[in-house]
């Protein structure tokens, strides 16, 4: 039962219908025009005709008066009507095209009804119609009259005394045989209408439903882990875009695969060094430095030195899950970052006096932010951390804090490095992306956790403050983030040194 309906709903049924059911209402409208409407549409054309052979003689009447006879019976036999213009005492005009003498189209039109006779006569109506039983056939005649002149009318060419009229008989002849032929050329065409229906339902159909089964199937193969795959465009618009969706989804689920598992490669690489590192000093210590002051000092700082390093790693990932995970505690305050930057920066001196790197601060003062100062200085830190790794020979790193506009306030950090392609400032901030010198993408960081900028992205983006890079190659990198400046006054005095 539930194949059935699955079927029922398929595209390939539903095309099918469609066609169908179009191909049916077709027929339809052709037999109720063609045949039920056929008497009626004649008559009614019959009736127009008639009517236009009243115009065209009382334009004649009054235009060429001359020629009126002549033009009477061009007319008569070109339509092959009867047509008789008369005042109430005579016969003006008459030509007869019938096949009926003179004498007996006067007799049919003078027993006609009592009533239309007298509206024949009477009326004022330019066009005025009636039928009327032709005595020898089945069928129809349409008698048209029409007043061209009144009383008054006097003319050089016709004498008539009283009002004139003109008389149009026109027969409509039996259409019984050709309803009959159009009956049986209707189911002809009906059935070639629904043969040629069930042909394009199945074309149509199938075109739509085969790139749909494929890509289904392709789709089918990605929890196999089977993301690089290829599949054919198709000529229909919304196949095509959804044939470039599937191909751009797989290709970034394959790039997600990839770093998912050069994530956890270099994870149990950076878990893996500092615990060797921690084991093999611990047995230097036991084994041959326990007794020896100096060596086991050194020994047990390289140990202190490598447990500190596996615990930032295990809190830069820990820090990475709660921000992607959306579970991470955010303390929201209003503090002077220009004060507060400073206090910052000053940490960094250590490196100016040892390895003569230049970390410089330009901040405009008293700009407030309201953020969770703990996360602010997280990111504060990968920036400046990020910029001294890959600064150039010059060993600057340039800091920024200043107002871009009324209300809106900028930080940013500058190196003088080697700088990042327009191509791949999209990756920087992945999970353990560097990018080589060779031009290799996702490798994992110069040192540190590698999950630096991560941390960065999650944190701006729990703010709600916009962010970016700016690069240039051979010239640096500036990464930046920009805040609205909160108007309260300081709430927290800036941390000092340590």
């Amino acid at each position: 039962m539930h194949r059935m309906r699955d079927r029922f709903y398929s595209i390939r049924f539903r095309s099918w219908l469609m066609y169908i059911s179009f191909a049916l209402l077709i027929i339809g409208f052709l037999y109720v025009f063609q045949v039920l409407m056929l008497p009626g549409y004649y008559e009614y054309m019959k009736k127009i005709e008639t009517a236009e052979v009243v115009s065209q003689i009382n334009d004649a009447w009054y235009n060429d008066p001359k020629n009126l006879s002549s033009t009477v019976n061009k007319i008569a036999h070109s339509k092959k009507i009867y047509i008789e213009i008369s005042d109430v005492n005579r016969v003006l005009v008459r030509a007869n095209s019938l096949d009926k003498n003179n004498k007996e189209m006067f007799e049919l039109i003078k027993n006609l009804d009592k009533d239309k006779m007298e509206k024949f006569i009477s009326g004022k109506d330019v066009f005025f119609t009636a039928t009327t039983p032709r005595s020898d056939k089945d069928s129809k005649a349409i008698i048209m009259t029409a007043q061209i002149a009144d009383e008054n009318y006097e003319s050089e060419y016709i004498h008539a005394t009283g009002a004139v009229r003109v008389y149009v008989f026109n027969y409509l002849e039996p259409i019984g045989n050709t309803v009959q032929i159009i009956n049986s050329q209707l189911t002809l065409v009906a059935f070639a209408i629904i043969i040629g229906a069930f042909i394009l339902s199945i074309f149509f159909s199938s075109s739509v439903t085969r790139p749909i089964v494929q890509i289904s199937k392709s789709a089918l193969r990605l929890p196999q882990g089977k993301f690089h795959m290829e599949i054919k465009k198709h000529q229909f618009t919304e196949i095509k875009e959804l044939t470039e969706t599937l191909n751009l989804a797989s290709s970034e689920i394959a790039k997600t695969d990839g770093l998912q598992k050069e994530l956890m490669a270099n994870i149990s690489h950076d878990l893996r060094t500092p615990l060797t590192m921690i084991k093999a000093y611990a047995e230097m210590v036991r084994d041959l430095s326990g007794d020896n002051p100096e060596k086991r000092a050194k020994h047990l700082q390289v140990i202190i030195d490598e447990t500190d390093r596996l615990s930032s790693l295990v809190t830069d990932i820990l820090d990475l899950s709660k921000l992607q995970s959306g579970v991470a505690e955010m303390n929201y305050e209003v503090f002077d970052f220009s004060a507060h930057l400073e206090d910052l920066v000053s940490r960094f001196t250590l490196l100016n006096e040892i390895k003569d790197y230049k970390v410089l601060l330009d901040a405009e003062p008293k700009i407030m932010i309201n953020a969770d100062v703990t996360k602010i200085e997280q990111v504060v830190y990968n920036f400046i951390n990020n910029a001294i790794t890959y600064t150039g020979e010059d060993k600057t790193v340039r800091i920024r804090l200043y107002r871009k506009e009324k209300g809106v306030a900028r930080f940013e950090v500058s190196d003088s490095g080697i700088g990042i392609d327009e191509e791949n400032l999209k990756y920087v901030w992945d999970r353990y992306y560097r990018v080589k010198k060779d031009g290799e993408t996702h490798a994992r960081a110069k040192k540190g956790s590698g999950l630096g900028l991560s941390i960065v992205k999650g944190v701006l983006e729990m703010h709600n403050f916009s962010f970016g890079v700016e690069s240039e190659q051979g010239k640096g990198s500036t990464f930046w983030f920009e805040f609205t400046e909160s108007v309260e006054k300081s709430t927290k005095t800036p941390r000092k040194n340590q």
